[in-house]
């Protein structure tokens, strides 16, 4: 159950004289669309019901208008609908009205995964977000066409930068370390497929920490697996070498080999690990 869904039934049970009878009372969001209205309702219990004229399309904790765009010579309002919670992005709801047909709704997958549409005159476009040492599908969806295949991309380094243009002060999250192509190249060569394994395992960090002498070091761990699946990383500039560590469930495995980390670098790494 997600934080929103927690917190709301903890509300509902303290007061449930009060606030039903207050989500009762709110006027819903009101959409003119294909000589209709779509509306966002929210019911007793803090669903958010999207419907068109009165005919429920879609309900969750979470449903949020973004606008109305000519896809293809035909009308589509986006919407962002979901459960909520930390780290969880909504699906992506695409409303339209055939020639022949009623008002249709279709939505990316609810996975918390969804990136946020890129709308063309001909179709949308969904890029995800790469973590290094990943590849990713790229679907289109058009009106009458649905969900399909566009394309795949791969992580790549920013060109043209090198051990030489390395400044661990600009560093604000440890995944930009990555953006450094000699970083990337030393990065690959030790984690081989697993960078990223390693890299998602430092997704959810605050901004990296920069010892006395010079060297970055950040602690992160995979959303929604805190403690469970956590990553550290140090870079050495003046060395030009990379440490990587990772911690699952009992065990954590070091690149390189842990004998081989010099004591300034093994210092740095939290206690737990």
């Amino acid at each position: 159950m997600s934080l929103l869904r927690r917190t709301l039934s903890v509300v509902l049970v303290s007061l449930p004289l009060v606030l039903p009878a207050a989500a009762q009372d709110q006027e819903p969001e009101r959409i003119p669309f294909a000589d209709g209205e779509l509306t966002i309702t929210e019911t007793p219990d803090f669903e958010k019901v999207l419907a068109f004229d009165g005919r429920e399309l879609a309900r969750d904790y979470f449903a949020f208008f973004e606008r109305i765009a000519d896809v293809g010579g035909t009308d589509v309002a986006f919407f962002y609908i979901g459960p909520g919670g930390n780290a969880c992005a909504p699906s992506v709801g695409m409303v339209w009205k055939p020639e022949d047909g009623d008002v249709t709704l279709e939505m990316t997958a609810a996975d918390c995964m969804t990136p946020p549409p890129a709308i063309s005159e001909l179709a949308v476009f969904f890029i995800p977000q790469l973590l290094p040492g990943t590849v990713a599908d790229v679907t289109r969806w058009a009106p009458g066409e649905g969900f399909g295949l566009q394309g795949r991309i791969v992580y790549a380094p920013q060109p043209g930068t090198s051990w030489s243009t390395f400044d661990a002060a600009s560093i604000g999250h440890p995944l930009d370390i990555f953006r450094n192509a000699d970083i990337h190249a030393a990065a690959e060569d030790l984690l081989g497929d697993g960078m990223g394994t390693v890299a998602a395992g430092l997704g959810t960090a605050g901004e990296p920490e920069i010892a006395s002498d010079g060297k970055l070091v950040a602690r992160g761990c995979v959303p929604h697996a805190c403690g469970i699946s956590d990553s550290v990383v140090v870079v050495d500039p003046e060395e030009q070498t990379i440490y990587f560590a990772q911690k699952e469930d009992d065990r954590t495995r070091y690149w390189p080999d842990l004998a081989e980390w010099p004591e300034a670098v093994s210092a740095l790494v939290p206690s737990d690990f």
